[in-house]
């Protein structure tokens, strides 16, 4: 039987959610299809090599993975890359929907670290409250939703989905990167640790590092163009 929330994803056009993580973090990922595992699920010696994005996680919810619907939290995903000093390349992952309607899995609004987690709440109501007319966000700010608006998208760009425990490597869907040249970087990453140019579907978003323009584009309704990069190639 098809869930409420999957009823009102499939309804919205949701088709992802998005986490993103240094791309140092792939070969990992991959190695022994471990997949995306929750903070406190990984060992020390995992946390170590994995380099989680916010180990602290003021949100308290260290048994989930943070992620985002259809698009990543790209104002967050700026403020990690500046924190982090060695290494620059980032990467998004797209992944298989079917995690938000698990019901194990926790909805907040906005960024789920404001009031120290307090407001991530699970269920129908919850998962409701990240498309809500109007959601008090960062700063006080106040977002509303424009009729131009993509449906799929909530209306706070930093509302989260918490998916408890792991995420399976086969849900991976796509690895968003910067541009070309970081398309080479990846695949060349991979060739030298030994998981080959096939282990992930490489694709090109420039705009999803930018949060100026991702927002802009949600709110106009309007996708960002994605170029999926095949065999050293680019097949728009």
């Amino acid at each position: 039987m098809i869930s409420d929330i999957q009823k009102c994803c499939l309804q919205r056009g949701v088709t992802r959610l998005c986490h993103f993580t240094p791309s140092r973090n792939l070969p990992h990922i991959a190695e022994g299809k471990i997949g995306i595992l929750a903070t406190a699920h990984l060992r020390t010696n995992e946390r170590a090599v994995l380099n989680p994005t916010d180990e602290s996680r003021w949100d308290g919810w260290l048994s989930h993975v943070c992620c985002s619907i259809e698009y990543p939290n790209a104002w967050y995903l700026v403020k990690a890359q500046a924190n982090e000093r060695l290494f620059q390349d980032w990467v998004i992952l797209m992944l298989a929907p079917r995690y938000i309607w698990h019901s194990e899995t926790h909805f907040c609004p906005r960024n789920s670290a404001a009031q120290g987690g307090s407001l991530v709440r699970s269920g129908f109501a919850a998962f409701q409250s990240v498309y809500a007319d109007r959601v008090v966000g960062a700063y006080g700010r106040t977002r509303t939703r424009d009729p131009r608006m993509l449906s799929c998208c909530p209306t706070d760009d930093q509302a989260e989905v918490l998916v408890k425990d792991r995420i399976d490597f086969a849900d991976i869907q796509k690895v968003i990167v910067r541009d070309n040249a970081q398309a080479k970087r990846e695949v060349l990453r991979m060739r030298l640790t030994g998981l080959g140019d096939t282990a992930y579907k490489i694709v090109v978003v420039p705009d999803l590092f930018d949060p100026y323009l991702v927002s802009s584009s949600i709110r106009q309704g309007i996708r960002p163009h994605e170029t999926t990069w095949v065999n050293s190639a680019i097949v728009a």
